[in-house]
């Protein structure tokens, strides 16, 4: 097993993906798995992210081939600490092995095992029911997700008087090019430009942007290409085995 660790470690495609994040709780999760899968639903359809739980792909490979592979391409791994699951603590410590950014939850009232241990991930974030999770896992994204730090950073970039809303919904309407390609694979010049009331000018302003920061990138010819996303990010349906 620590031979295929190793192995694995060598492919370009494992590298870490920014908006790929790493799912790690128990099998028999502390709320119901019906409300952790409405949770990552929700989440998916209001953010770019792929949120991604070693039961999303059945494969006929090594279980732990498989962990680590999404572990590894994960830009964040976030597991469910709530009374000490072991394989969720294995996880945790492939993550920590692998150098990838860890955050924990913890419903609230079960047993940490991490205790007061002075490490960055034992700062866990706390829930109670599906709601509380939503909120809860909204804010670790937003926080620490490299895709949606970006995006709000370029919006800061982007802003001017060329722009005719602020900041926050520049930000919003970037979130939404982004989301057009993480669901349909694609998006046209045109495409952009509807989001941003038809203006050809912020259109291309948006999209050079976006390519700056490796999200996009264009295919085919120039006045006709269409975007797509640059290796650094996956699409919704996003899987870590056969390829």
């Amino acid at each position: 097993m620590a031979q295929m660790f190793t192995n694995e470690k060598r492919y370009s495609d494992n590298s870490p993906r920014m908006n790929f994040i790493f799912l790690g709780y128990p099998f028999v999760p502390p709320l119901p798995l019906d409300d952790y899968r409405a949770a990552t639903a929700i989440l998916q359809e209001e953010y770019p992210i792929r949120l991604w739980y070693f039961l999303d792909e059945i494969t006929t490979d090594e279980l732990m081939r498989k962990v680590w592979r999404a572990i590894l391409r994960s830009d964040l791994s976030v597991f469910d600490i709530s009374g000490g699951n072991p394989n969720v603590a294995f996880e945790l410590g492939l993550a920590v092995a692998g150098e990838r950014r860890c955050a924990t939850l913890l419903k609230t009232g079960e047993p940490n095992p991490l205790g007061t241990a002075d490490l960055g991930y034992s700062e866990r974030s706390e829930y109670s029911s599906r709601e509380t999770l939503v909120d809860t896992m909204r804010e670790l994204l937003k926080s620490k997700s490299s895709a949606l730090r970006n995006l709000n950073t370029l919006s800061y970039e982007l802003i001017s008087d060329a722009f005719p809303f602020d900041r926050a919904e520049l930000e919003a309407r970037l979130l939404s090019v982004v989301n057009l390609v993480f669901r349909n694979k694609r998006t046209t010049r045109a495409g952009v430009r509807k989001v941003f009331d038809n203006d050809d000018y912020l259109a291309g302003t948006v999209l050079a942007g976006l390519r700056q920061y490796s999200v996009l990138q264009p295919e085919g010819a120039r006045r006709h290409a269409r975007w797509v996303f640059s290796s650094n990010w996956v699409y919704h349906d996003h899987e870590v085995t056969g390829e």
